[in-house]
């Protein structure tokens, strides 16, 4: 009797502590849309963030695009045809004073307007050529900044006073083509295109 009360108890503490971990840093989910602004959903719940005090952690899932079926950027870092396999890079996009955008936030926002606080980060690279496109990565005060100049790193902004927790985070897939080793790495770490030719995800 006091063995089983012993499991009971250690059991119903998992669950509290695997509740209470939950609560303290959960991860958001949200529809993939592609390609472009307003596209048609990809991968339901196929992004998920998690946010820290210092960074955010981002994972997209879903189908991999068909080679070919799709449009392709040009330019350094993309080769701008279809293959197989391809690359596609993971961009995290922070704005922290979304009510400071004009209309919804945007690429125009982190170039021209100072008082949304944005900036755009890579959060890794990925070769594909299966059926599924998997992209994991972090961004912190360490990650480097794209964007125009007005974009701010992740370090200045939360010395700032600025928190993660208030911002709106944009995730986007973008497509670089066919593998080209002369491209690499910056193939995997660079800006490519546009958004009308990223998937997108979006935390508001």
């Amino acid at each position: 009797m006091h063995r089983r009360t012993l499991v009971l108890i250690s059991a119903g503490a998992l669950v509290m502590a695997t509740a209470t971990a939950a609560v303290a840093s959960p991860w958001e989910r949200a529809d993939i849309f592609g390609q472009g602004v307003g596209g048609p959903t990809v991968a339901a719940d196929g992004a998920q963030i998690l946010r820290t005090a210092s960074g955010v952690s981002a994972t997209v899932t879903m189908p991999t695009p068909v080679p070919g079926s799709y449009s392709y950027p040009a330019g350094p870092t993309a080769s701008g045809v279809a293959g197989h396999p391809e690359a596609f890079s993971l961009w995290v996009f922070i704005f922290f004073n979304p009510e400071a955008c004009d209309g919804d936030c945007d690429g125009a926002d982190l170039q021209t307007n100072p008082a949304v606080v944005a900036g755009a980060f890579n959060a890794g690279g990925h070769l594909v050529g299966g059926p599924n496109l998997i992209i994991s990565g972090h961004v912190n005060h360490q990650s480097q900044l794209f964007g125009g100049p007005n974009a701010e790193t992740l370090g200045e902004a939360l010395n700032q006073g600025h928190d993660l927790a208030d911002a709106e985070i944009h995730l986007a897939v973008a497509p670089h083509g066919a593998l080209d080793p002369a491209l690499l790495p910056a193939q995997f770490s660079t800006p490519t295109g546009d958004p009308s030719f990223w998937w997108l995800a979006i935390f508001k």
